[in-house]
């Protein structure tokens, strides 16, 4: 009975956690260990945050044989611009690295959506030379 409880509970909490991922573009939901998936509905022309780092990006996938456009945004103050955008060139099938405080925005010809898996990433260690003293 202790273990159906605990059963329900977490099948309940895990459905929580995929309807709120759902919520907006570019959301993401765990899929039990570091792997990570999720989607973004990307309009004709627009473009849209797909992931923010950090992660190491897998693949994407794009309905209706598109080819799409992605790049890099740096994010400042919790706010990235894809408008903004460095060129990527990704094909979209090798790893890519996305670091903290980066975000990688698609853009396709014609409305679809962009499904995509990665896995998680340890933000990198700070390039601060700290000093210890004996005193």
């Amino acid at each position: 009975m202790k273990n159906s409880l605990v059963m329900v509970v977490g099948g309940v909490g895990l459905a929580l956690v995929g309807v709120a991922g759902c919520a907006g573009a570019g959301a993401s939901v765990r899929t039990g260990s570091e792997e990570l998936r999720g989607s973004a509905m990307v309009r004709s022309g627009e473009a849209r945050p797909l992931v923010t780092g950090p992660i190491r990006l897998l693949h994407a996938n794009t309905d209706g044989r598109l080819t799409p456009k992605y790049s890099r945004v740096w994010v400042r103050g919790g706010a990235g611009d894809c408008r903004q955008g460095t060129p990527l060139e990704w094909n979209g099938s090798s790893a890519v690295q996305v670091e903290k405080d980066e975000m990688v925005c698609v853009e396709t010809a014609r409305s679809a959506r962009v499904s995509w898996h990665g896995q998680t990433a340890p933000a990198a260690a700070s390039p601060l030379v700290r000093q210890v003293s004996l005193r």
